[in-house]
């Protein structure tokens, strides 16, 4: 049996957003994780950092969500920052040839930072 979502949005003053996910995305639970990335889009940023820390599933719809946010932030001269994705989520990502495609954190502090 999956875990139930819990999704979690915070607006941070330099401009970035936070989403923490905790538990699956689904099928069942995907339309929770959807209003969390059309809250980001409505607040107009364009630096959004996806927490993974506790997330243990993730469908494929989840996944292309994730590329949506990245090329909607990269249009806005933004980022999508994954902090700690658990290492069933890496692989997926890693086995898609979409790993390069976003920068990872060891955690939201981290994440919040420019670039190096």
């Amino acid at each position: 049996m999956k875990e139930p979502l819990k999704v979690s949005t915070a607006r941070h003053p330099q401009g970035q957003a936070v989403i923490r996910i905790e538990g699956s995305v689904d099928l069942s639970t995907f339309k929770r994780f959807e209003a969390a990335f059309r809250w980001f889009d409505e607040q107009k940023l364009a630096y959004l950092v996806v927490d993974m820390t506790l997330l243990s599933y993730m469908a494929s719809s989840g996944f292309g969500l994730l590329i949506k946010a990245k090329s909607d932030c990269a249009a806005k001269k933004g980022d999508v920052v994954l902090v700690r994705p658990p290492p069933v989520i890496l692989d997926v990502l890693k086995l898609l040839g979409l790993i390069s495609l976003f920068r990872v954190a060891a955690s939201v502090e981290e994440a919040l930072l420019p670039p190096a």
